[in-house]
Formats: structure tokens, C-alpha cells, sequence
């Protein structure tokens, strides 16, 4: 039997704008298995969140947005779904947590009315049932004194609080798939280390999948099962965490781990600094997406993208030249 719970299968998704449109995902594909955490990193602007956004298509679709390919959860092709079936999914089989609680919960209501909302629509509970989960969910991810927490407003809560809150509110139905979208964004350090814990818990106490949107590496390393690196909307290496850290193949995930600060004794040294910046969507390079920046580009990354190919059993890369600088860190 199997374990997928989700598969992403060359999702595209396009922007309307003034300039044209903008693919700000081109041609994206995982997958998620039962119980299993799957990192998501790369730089800002590189389509991580607009990655999991599509996934629970929350973009204006008549107005602003196109999507291209399959995203299935379960076997169910969401992409062909009516409007109103999408509604009944998101919250109750795939829950999102936004990286900003304070502009994610709603300021008017209180903090136990937000999550008894996604209990009476999706769950059909009473008010008195809801309130009862609802108090369950505050404790269940460590708020103390949750009766009373569950009657105040989310601007009388910490940050650390409010992402409770927000994992409270999108574990309140069981999903099947929780994307955390940045979670520890704008919290402490030991907050971080908290809410991350909290996920992982979480992940395997209910053994649902967990796609973990970050650029904290080390995040990744302490949590993830898998890692998909994504670069200019695609994904240009994707392995389980322990070959991503000890043989990464594509440049830029390279760069990305040479830039992590390392104790090396009392030398000091200069942290990498991978050259140049992420192009805007409307300058997209042909061929390579990442050739300007890279130290090994030649003559075919101007002239052919690459293909995602896999080199092992649990590695893929989209690189001309990862058999030419394998191990090159």
C-alpha cells in the first residue's frame, strides 16, 4: 500500500502583470510521503512560498493567477477540482501555517473563535465540542493555561504564542499535510527551537506529512527528511538530508552550504558569498537558470536548460556538469 500523500507533477504557476506573464514556479515536481518532513530552501524570491500557495491554489485564479501541471493528495488531481470542493480541503486535509501570526490571525476574533471555525465547517461540531477541541489544540502545543488563552485576542500574545496559535488552528482538523511556510520567522532563537520541536513532535505523533519552507539550513539538518533546493522557480537538487549535506552536486546548493559560519579552531575565515543576485522573473537567462552565478558554467548551460536527472537511488540534480564536480566543495 502506498504511503504518498502527495505528488507534484510539473507545476507551473503564472502571474498576470503588467510586464507580461511571469512564471513564478516552472515545471516543479515532488513528493511527500506519510509521516515525512521534506525541507523546501533556497533563496528569497526563489518560489518556495508560491510553491506551497499553489499547492492549496489560494491565488485569484479568475483574475491573477494560471496553473499548469497535477498536484495530487492521495490520488485526487486538486488542479481539476471545482472551487468549492478546494474549500473543504484546505484546513481539514491540508493545513498551512503563515510565516507573520500576527497578520495571519484575524485581530477581531478571539483566538479559541478561530480555531472553532475550522471545527464547525469542516467537522460539522457543535459550538460546546468545538470550544472543548478547540482548548485541546491549545494544549496540545504547549500554551499554558489554554481556557484562558482561548478568550484573549492575538495581539495580547507573544510571537511565540501567536505561531501556537496558527499550528493550533491548522492541526485542529488532523490534516494529512501541513505546510509550514517559514514558521520561526520573526522569532527569538529559543522560540525557534520550540516551534521546531513542537513540528516534529507533532509530525510524529499524528504521522502526517510536513512540507518545511525554509532557508535556515540548520533547521533543515536537525528536522528534515528530505530536501528539495529550489533556484529562480525549480527545483535544482532534491536528496535525503544526509546526502545534501555530505555530497551535494548542483552549485548552488554547494554555495549555499559553503556559507554557513563553521568553528574551525582559532582561524578565522571569510564566509563564501555566492556571486551576484537572483534575477527578476522577467529576466530569466536562457539556458542555465543559475549560469550567471556559477563558477563552472561553460558554452552548453548558455545554450540548454538542464534536465532534473537522477544520479543515485535518492538524488537528483539539474546540472551539465555534476559528474565533473562531484564532491567540488
Amino acid at each position: 500500500m502506498s504511503t504518498r500523500i502527495l505528488e507534484v507533477r510539473n507545476l507551473v504557476t503564472s502571474f498576470k502583470t503588467d510586464r507580461g506573464i511571469m512564471k513564478a514556479v516552472d515545471g516543479v515536481s515532488f513528493h511527500v510521503e506519510k509521516g515525512e518532513i521534506l525541507g523546501l530552501v533556497g533563496e528569497s524570491g526563489c518560489g518556495k512560498s508560491v510553491t506551497s500557495q499553489s499547492i492549496m491554489r489560494l491565488y485569484d485564479e479568475k483574475n491573477l493567477v494560471r496553473y499548469e501541471g497535477e498536484v495530487l493528495l492521495e490520488g485526487r488531481n486538486l488542479m481539476k477540482l471545482p472551487e468549492h470542493e478546494m474549500q473543504h480541503i484546505c484546513g481539514k486535509e491540508i493545513a498551512i501555517v503563515f510565516q507573520d501570526s500576527l497578520s495571519s490571525l484575524n485581530p477581531v476574533f478571539t483566538c479559541g473563535d478561530q480555531i472553532m471555525e475550522a471545527l464547525i465547517i469542516h467537522q460539522g461540531m457543535s459550538k460546546k465540542e468545538a470550544k472543548e477541541r478547540a482548548i485541546e489544540m491549545l494544549r496540545l502545543v504547549g500554551i499554558p493555561s489554554p481556557e484562558k488563552r482561548f478568550n484573549q485576542y492575538p495581539h495580547e500574545l507573544s510571537g511565540g504564542m501567536r505561531q501556537r496559535v496558527m499550528i493550533a488552528c491548522a492541526l485542529s482538523c488532523q490534516p494529512k499535510l501541513l505546510i509550514a511556510d517559514e514558521p520561526t520567522t520573526a522569532l527569538d532563537v529559543t522560540i525557534q527551537a520550540q516551534i521546531m520541536e513542537l513540528i516534529v513532535e507533532l509530525n510524529r505523533k499524528l504521522q502526517m506529512g510536513v512540507i518545511l519552507i525554509t532557508h535556515d539550513l540548520a533547521v533543515v539538518a536537525e528536522t528534515c527528511n528530505r530536501v528539495a533546493v529550489m533556484y529562480l522557480g525549480q527545483i535544482v537538487e532534491e536528496a535525503d538530508v544526509n546526502t545534501i549535506f555530505d555530497n551535494p552536486r548542483h552549485p548552488y546548493t554547494m554555495g549555499l552550504l559553503q556559507s554557513i559560519p563553521r568553528l574551525e579552531g582559532e582561524r578565522a575565515r571569510r564566509l563564501h558569498v555566492i556571486q551576484g543576485t537572483v534575477p527578476l522573473l522577467n529576466q530569466i537567462p536562457k539556458g542555465c537558470r543559475f549560469r550567471p552565478r556559477c563558477p563552472y558554467a561553460a558554452d552548453i548551460c548558455q545554450s540548454e536548460m538542464p534536465e532534473l536527472r537522477q544520479i543515485s537511488d535518492t538524488q537528483f540534480v539539474r546540472c551539465w556538469h555534476v559528474e565533473h564536480i562531484h564532491n567540488g566543495r
